[in-house]
């Protein structure tokens, strides 16, 4: 990701808005280059979902309602639970009445390692639920307990902030599925006070193509000029 201070832009006309946190005006701007910045260990993607960028945004598709139809990624980061309280989805769906997940993974107690994963989706407002495969002394101090907001476990992200003052989140990211079929674009992500859209690295293979201002282009890596682009692409593969 490259951070760029602007004011955050109007969200896509005609989309649909998942918001799972109050509404936040964002400061900045970011990209989240895909697969680039998507954790390899975290990654969720099934033999029967798939992902693609499709202009600013990230087209997300299931093909069935099967086990193996999910779409699940996440993008590092260091941010303290208290400070991600406004985290919100824009998603335009094409297909299917579901849509994804918005999800944090958080290391509750501090030290380093994660405890559980946070769900915020539209269906139940402002409350987040706890993933059943977290640990017990976060379910033990949760904020609310019992059925009907996706798990035995759940609160605002306030309320889990509140409860849980040391807690930082290790990544964030969505899910569609698994069971779920379903096909939309994520136009936006909304985290921390940042405004996240999508796009695939620029890559320049040869000097010809640092010309005419064609190395302010490349993202992978980033040039300062056109000289330090064709010094770059003169030097042999390797060095």
């Amino acid at each position: 990701m490259r951070r760029s201070t602007a004011l955050a832009g109007a969200l896509a006309a005609g989309a649909t808005i998942l918001l799972t946190g109050p509404a936040a005006q964002a400061a900045d701007t970011d990209v989240i280059y895909v697969p680039d910045d998507f954790v390899a260990a975290y990654t969720d993607t099934r033999a029967t979902g798939s992902y693609a960028v499709e202009g600013t945004g990230l087209r997300i598709t299931t093909r069935g309602s099967t086990s193996t139809d999910k779409v699940a990624e996440y993008v590092a980061t260091d941010v303290s639970l208290a400070d991600a309280r406004d985290s919100s989805l824009d998603y335009t769906a094409i297909s299917g009445t579901t849509p994804p997940g918005f999800q944090l993974r958080v290391d509750f107690d501090g030290d380093g390692f994660e405890d559980g994963i946070l769900v915020g989706e539209d269906v139940y407002g402002d409350k987040w639920w706890l993933s059943n495969d977290a640990q017990q002394s976060v379910k033990d101090d949760a904020p609310r307990t019992g059925g009907g907001s996706g798990s035995n476990w759940f609160g605002t992200l306030d309320e889990w902030s509140e409860a849980f003052p040391e807690a930082d989140v290790l990544a964030f990211g969505f899910s569609l599925g698994s069971g779920v079929k379903g096909d939309g674009v994520i136009e936006s992500i909304e985290f921390a006070g940042t405004r996240f859209t999508f796009a695939v690295h620029v890559t320049l293979t040869a000097k010809q193509d640092c010309k005419s201002g064609g190395w302010a282009r490349s993202t992978k890596p980033v040039f300062r000029n056109q000289g330090e682009c064709v010094a770059s692409l003169a030097r042999p593969a390797g060095r």
